[in-house]
């Protein structure tokens, strides 16, 4: 079995829920499905090889949050990020939203 390393605890996000995600560097567009302080995996047909720096804008209602990542897993269909600042402003953002999902 796999060890489970992330630092972060990690919201799955209900279908019905998902929330909207896209590039502001370069062109994504995707839904956000898993959600956590450390990063986030993106339903998406766009491809980015691991590495590859983006700035990300994620929306929920009239809430947008604007933040710099760096893929980190390439998967058929999807993308799994990290979040590369989140502090101050940002990481209140992210905690307020995350609670707004949760069951």
């Amino acid at each position: 079995m796999k060890e489970d390393r992330r630092r972060h605890d990690r919201l799955v996000i209900p279908d019905d829920k998902l929330l909207t995600c896209e590039g502001v560097s370069r062109a994504l567009l995707g839904q956000i499905s898993v959600l956590g302080m450390g990063g986030m995996y993106i339903r998406t047909t766009d491809e980015y090889p691991a590495g590859t720096e983006l700035e990300l804008r994620i929306r929920s209602g009239a809430e947008t949050i604007q933040t710099p990542c760096v893929v980190r897993d390439v998967a058929p269909g999807g993308l799994g990020v990290e979040f590369t600042w989140v502090r101050g402003s940002l990481e209140q953002k992210l905690q307020k939203l995350m609670a707004q999902i949760k069951p």
